[in-house]
């Protein structure tokens, strides 16, 4: 059993959540940090011990993955989802973002038109523009507190020459499992439109509340333009390892992309990083299940705290990752939200417009932290509500 309720002081480790709070919201006062996608919690002990050991051989020259390696995150895939994934489809990487960037230079040209599904993890944008490609943006339809895909218009836009789609399941912001069904028309609409399909599932270990995790590796049809990108980072807490992976199954886009990433003397992720990888693979599985029962608390402690006391804020209907997007724009602040939440209630949320223009008034909410931090954050915004709207109920 382990426990996800005791908090763990990260003040003093170097981390980004924590110890540059103050500079990234502009303050000088202690707030309490919901926003950078990074748990509070400590990672499985087997991954501990897996590193104090490695640590103890004392030599830490050049490393790769090895065949082991491979196999461990393949074998993760297998058992966790039924996904049949050989090992030689995995290419290990330093995260996320760094092979997204690498992938575009791969498969596409200066100029060609890219499309994200707005609102949308920031540096998506900035991947896309710094690459010298255009960004197309086909925003997600907001209804009933939730979001949905805008097939014709992604059909439309597609139409006009896209190139590729890099996509976002589970969706950040918004907190969206994607269904079976959403899963085969966007699959249908890249192979009718020759799109590559980047499909970001970092957080797809982590669906809740029964919503199935459907990867795009289930569709076998779209795998010659398939790229999906995968980390332990978010389920296991191990964000500041660096280590990601990409599942690709085709050999030619493999090769493509590889070959970008080699020609920047990017290789394997460093030693730590794949022996915690390895280990989270391995052994993970039991406190997984722990971690998302405890969020899955945490996220009804969420909605349920702010239908009592701050009914006009609407919560979007949370689906999966420990990212909760939520719409404050009943207190009328407009372009000074985020800013009074700082400096009013001293919690720092992720600001919702940096996500694209649909994000203004929402603030993303990392609930990978104790209840206890989570109440304690909700009851100084709370203040700020009943101030704001005199306490309203409606």
């Amino acid at each position: 059993m382990y426990d996800f309720s005791i908090p763990v002081d990260r003040r003093n480790t170097s981390s980004i959540k924590w110890d540059r709070a103050k500079g990234k919201f502009h303050t000088d006062k202690d707030i309490i940090p919901l926003w950078i996608a990074d748990v509070d919690f400590e990672s499985p002990k087997e991954v501990k011990e897996a590193l104090i050991h490695r640590a103890e051989h004392g030599v830490y020259g050049y490393t790769f993955a090895m065949s082991d390696y491979l196999q461990s995150v393949a074998g993760w895939y297998q058992r966790e989802y039924g996904l049949d994934v050989k090992p030689e489809w995995v290419c290990p990487t330093y995260g996320v973002v760094t092979a997204l960037y690498f992938s575009i230079l791969a498969l596409t040209e200066p100029g060609d038109p890219i499309m994200v599904n707005t609102p949308i993890y920031d540096p998506f944008y900035a991947i896309v523009r710094n690459t010298g490609r255009t960004l197309v943006e086909s925003p997600l339809i907001h209804r009933d507190n939730s979001y949905f895909l805008d097939f014709d218009d992604m059909e439309e836009k597609m139409k006009q020459g896209v190139k590729m789609l890099i996509f976002c399941n589970p969706h950040n912001p918004t907190g969206r499992v994607w269904t079976r069904e959403e899963m085969k028309k966007v699959v249908d609409l890249c192979n009718k439109y020759n799109v590559y399909l980047d499909s970001d599932e970092i957080h797809g270990d982590l669906a809740l509340f029964g919503h199935p995790y459907i990867s795009a590796l289930e569709f076998p049809e779209v795998y010659d333009k398939l790229s999906v990108y995968t980390a332990p980072g978010k389920t296991f807490g191990l964000a500041g390892m660096i280590a990601s992976n990409l599942l690709i199954p085709d050999e030619n886009v493999r090769t493509a992309i590889d070959g970008k990433l080699r020609g920047a003397w990017i290789m394997s992720p460093n030693i730590f990083g794949l022996v915690a990888a390895q280990a989270a693979y391995d052994h993970g599985s039991e406190w997984l299940k722990e971690e998302k029962a405890y969020l899955e608390g945490n996220s009804r402690f969420v909605t349920e705290y702010i239908e009592k006391y701050m009914p006009q804020v609407q919560v979007t209907k949370h689906e999966g990752t420990y990212l909760m997007w939520i719409d404050f724009s009943c207190l009328g602040l407009g372009d000074d939200l985020y800013h009074t939440l700082v400096e009013e209630c001293r919690v720092g949320f992720g600001e919702g417009a940096q996500y694209g223009e649909a994000g203004k008034n929402f603030v993303r909410v990392n609930i990978g932290c104790s209840r206890e931090l989570l109440e304690k954050a909700l009851e100084s915004v709370r203040k700020l509500y009943e101030e704001r709207t005199g306490g309203a109920n409606k």
